[in-house]
């Protein structure tokens, strides 16, 4: 609906700038002009804030309130001005109650013994925390590819296929089954692939691929405390 909304603007506002028939500029036309342009910029901004927005729910879909909060809380500490290095730079979001589980494990320790077992609850938060440093090691990476993909594949003399980019970057390629259903292979693998598919673009789609990655079953990285 936002989408419709603009174009519908921009074609009202194609309309009046393009309209040879009259000659005449009355008072209104040149009060409309300008009143077009706002709704113009305001509907490439509300798309803008809807896109980020929509990066932003998917990257903490699978995040608690309490950890969602403290991903907003991280990111915003970061003060560089680039989204992808914000997000390569920030402090992991679960770190934090990561560090919680580690002392109560110790101070609930049973007698005899240095530290009691995770509850399944632990080993999950444990889980996501190591997706989490697993994918945010990989987002500049990722921009890193896009850009090389862009600027190897376009070249007037010898330009590389995506099969060539593919290869060397240390996983396998064609991806393997065993390597997609690794904790250390598949983040690199999805970095290849919206990597290839955003060529030139990585540092606008840095949310998007983080996103993507933090979608990887956590099962991956899920070790039962024994």
């Amino acid at each position: 609906m936002q989408t419709y909304k603009f174009f519908s603007c921009q074609y009202l506002f194609s309309s009046l700038l393009t309209n040879d028939k009259s000659k005449v500029k009355t008072t209104s036309d040149k009060k409309t002009l300008p009143f077009m342009r706002a709704i113009t910029l305001s509907g490439l901004s509300v798309l803008t804030l809807f896109s980020t927005m929509a990066n932003a729910i998917s990257i903490t879909a699978e995040m608690s309130p309490e950890v969602t909060t403290e991903y907003k809380k991280q990111l915003a500490l970061q003060d560089w001005p680039a989204i992808h290095t914000k997000l390569a730079l920030m402090d992991n979001p679960y770190s934090k109650y990561y560090k919680i589980i580690r002392k109560k494990l110790k101070e609930e320790a049973p007698t005899g013994q240095r530290r009691r077992l995770m509850t399944e609850e632990e080993s999950i938060l444990t889980a996501k925390k190591t997706r989490f440093d697993y994918c945010q090691a990989s987002v500049s990476f990722f921009v890193d590819f896009s850009e090389r993909a862009q600027t190897l594949s376009t070249v007037e003399q010898n330009p590389l296929s995506e099969d060539s980019l593919m290869k060397g970057n240390g996983v396998e390629y064609p991806f393997t089954k065993e390597q997609t259903n690794s904790a250390n292979f598949r983040p690199t693998q999805i970095a290849l692939t919206l990597g290839w598919k955003y060529k030139g673009k990585g540092k606008q789609y840095a949310e998007a691929f983080l996103a993507t990655c933090l979608a990887i079953p956590v099962s991956l990285y899920y070790k039962e405390d024994k």
